[in-house]
């Protein structure tokens, strides 16, 4: 499986995509984008990359989704 990128991961919709895709494939082939990295540290310990990212600030975002 590919790296894959889940938006607004601290959500109840973006963390319950999180966990399904942890049955699926290996922690390091996930990555989070979250506005608040202070609500993303369950992610961290799990492994899954955690991005921090502004959709109002747009270079930003091309950058984060480049990684």
């Amino acid at each position: 499986m590919s790296k894959i990128l889940v938006t607004g991961a601290t959500g109840q919709l973006g963390q319950a995509v999180v966990t399904e895709l942890l049955h699926k494939t290996n922690a390091g082939n996930i990555s989070v984008l979250v506005r608040d990295l202070a609500k993303a540290e369950e992610l961290k310990a799990k492994g899954i990359n955690v991005i921090q990212g502004d959709y109002n600030e747009y270079e930003s975002l091309v950058a984060d989704f480049r990684e």
